[in-house]
């Protein structure tokens, strides 16, 4: 990757086995899962340099070299082998080290805490499970944050309909999936209304903002979804929005409680999660335990 190219997961891969001369029986040995255990623990190689700031995570599966991967290159690529000591006293590699230390140390507490209410339990069962939370919390956090980034790179246009997607997956627009999507350049603000039931007696305007996460919406845009409301004729509305809302955005919202509700970007990529819009399972996992029922 010292070329500075941008390269898929896969590519990373096949050029350390290239590199290293790494034999097909090598690369065939599997473990547990069936999975390669060197491409195993490549994967798991790709993910703590990410961490310690030597590769940058572009998207999923896509990484780029960092100018400290490149001085690391430049300082040690006549050596042949190169320890884990060596790392120490690089700045981000000494914060990968203390967060993987927080985090043990985090586990443990809970562990701990759990033993204060479960005497019972066995210690191995508890760590499992608590890694395997921790693992599901972390894989969705990548997986919000390549959403947000998604949302932001797509068409004003597209940003409307996942919004109006989301609000049918919750719930909204009742069996039939009552919706209209109005968006278009003289909308009076309103870029789509979910109709709660067959008349439209209730119905929800909605608007749909894709800002960059470095701006917010202010008091103003707030402020303008209420005059269409009101223009429309309608008591309620939703705003919702990729970047965040300012202080006073949230406090002009928070006036009109009972007819506007603001969805920020974080909010919003944790209900498509939720909700599964844009996502889609890969795999379930299950927890086995003891059914002493069976014994008895």
């Amino acid at each position: 990757m010292t070329d500075n190219k941008i390269r898929k997961s896969q590519e990373i891969y096949q050029e350390v086995i290239d590199l290293a001369k790494i034999s097909d029986d090598e690369v065939n040995q599997k473990i547990s899962s069936g999975q390669s255990r060197l491409l195993n623990s490549l994967a798991w190689a790709v993910s703590s340099f990410t961490k310690a700031g030597i590769l940058n995570r572009i998207s999923r599966s896509t990484y780029h070299i960092t100018p400290l991967g490149l001085q690391m290159y430049n300082e040690w690529k006549d050596k042949a082998e190169i320890s884990q000591k060596e790392f120490i006293g690089l700045t981000e590699w000494d914060n990968y080290q203390k967060s993987i230390l927080e985090r043990k140390q985090s586990q443990s507490k809970d562990i701990e805490k759990y033993f204060d209410n479960n005497d019972n339990q066995e210690i191995e069962n508890v760590d499992f499970e608590t890694q395997a939370k921790n693992a599901i919390k972390e894989i969705e956090t990548e997986i919000a944050v390549e959403l947000l980034n998604k949302l932001q790179q797509g068409t004003p246009l597209f940003f409307e309909k996942a919004v109006l997607k989301l609000l049918l997956a919750m719930g909204y627009g009742g069996k039939e999936n009552l919706f209209e999507h109005t968006g278009k350049s003289h909308d009076g603000g309103i870029d789509g209304v979910i109709k709660q039931d067959p008349l439209g007696i209730q119905k929800i305007h909605i608007q749909a903002k894709r800002y960059a996460s470095d701006s917010s919406v202010g008091d103003g845009a707030v402020r303008n979804f209420a005059g269409s409301l009101q223009v429309q004729g309608a008591n309620k509305g939703v705003f919702i929005t990729t970047s965040s809302f300012t202080t006073s955005a949230k406090e002009s919202a928070q006036k009109l409680s009972d007819k506007i509700i603001l969805i920020d970007g974080q909010e919003l990529v944790t209900l498509m999660i939720k909700y599964k819009v844009g996502i889609q399972i890969k795999e379930v996992l299950e927890i086995c335990e003891i059914d002493e029922d069976f014994f008895e």
